[in-house]
């Protein structure tokens, strides 16, 4: 493996695990609390962050294999085919708090998007894997035609709702609350920035670490976005 891999791939390790601590850190709090939301927006983050984790597994797999990582349809596998059920669990947080009367038509809505993104996911997968992306073994892809469509699709829903959710907290008249909307509203953009830079480096040493770096702030801003860390809570009060 070349630097930029190893480096590309330790980056995906570093993400990952931030996310998923960040994740099951909010979903056990639902367990201590009760409370329904935390559940519902660790499973999103953890669900969030799933198109890096074939390139971390398979960068693990790669330095005990004489740098072959997982194979293709593996690759693809592991990223995407979940991708819209988490959008549909993020769409149930939403709803939780706006658009409560037009809740069952979104979530209607979430679920025939996630049926059709399955319905298309899958056949590419079968019909024409290397339609879906340029794939560079062990971890590097470059998404293209219609799966790429497929893949901005998810940020554009996850960024419009998402920065709604951010604009509404930072508007109502408690502060804590409105702290809370500014960490989301940073969540969102650095998780939407993030994620675009990431898709478009081309083997860019400073790209690459800029958009992770980005990507690992968002984690923790959603965090504090939800769960307000105790420094902050005591300078409120």
């Amino acid at each position: 493996m070349d630097a930029f891999t190893i480096l590309n791939g330790t980056f995906s390790i570093i993400y990952v695990f931030i996310s998923i601590l960040v994740g099951g850190t909010m979903i056990a709090a639902y367990f201590k609390n009760k409370e329904k939301l935390l559940l519902l927006v660790g499973l999103t983050w953890i669900g969030l962050v799933m198109p890096w984790y074939p390139s971390s597994v398979s960068f693990i797999v790669a330095l005990f294999n004489n740098g072959v990582g997982i194979s293709e349809i593996a690759y693809y596998l592991i990223g995407n085919v979940a991708a819209p059920i988490f959008i549909l669990i993020w769409l149930m947080a939403f709803t939780e708090f706006f658009f409560i009367e037009k809740r069952k038509y979104i979530l209607v809505g979430g679920l025939v998007y996630a049926i059709l993104f399955e319905a298309i996911f899958l056949a590419l997968l079968i019909l024409n894997p290397s339609g879906i992306s340029d794939f560079e073994p062990p971890i590097n892809v470059d998404y293209k035609g219609l799966y790429l469509i497929l893949a901005l699709s998810v940020i554009v829903i996850i960024s419009t709702t998402g920065l709604y959710f951010s604009y509404r907290s930072i508007k109502t008249e408690k502060k804590k609350t409105r702290i809370k909307g500014y960490f989301l509203l940073a969540a969102f953009v650095s998780y939407t920035i993030g994620a675009i830079l990431d898709a478009a480096i081309a083997r860019d040493y400073l790209l690459l670490i800029i958009a992770r770096i980005i990507l690992i702030t968002g984690a923790i801003e959603w965090y504090f976005g939800f769960i307000m860390p105790k420094f902050l809570q005591k300078r409120l009060e």
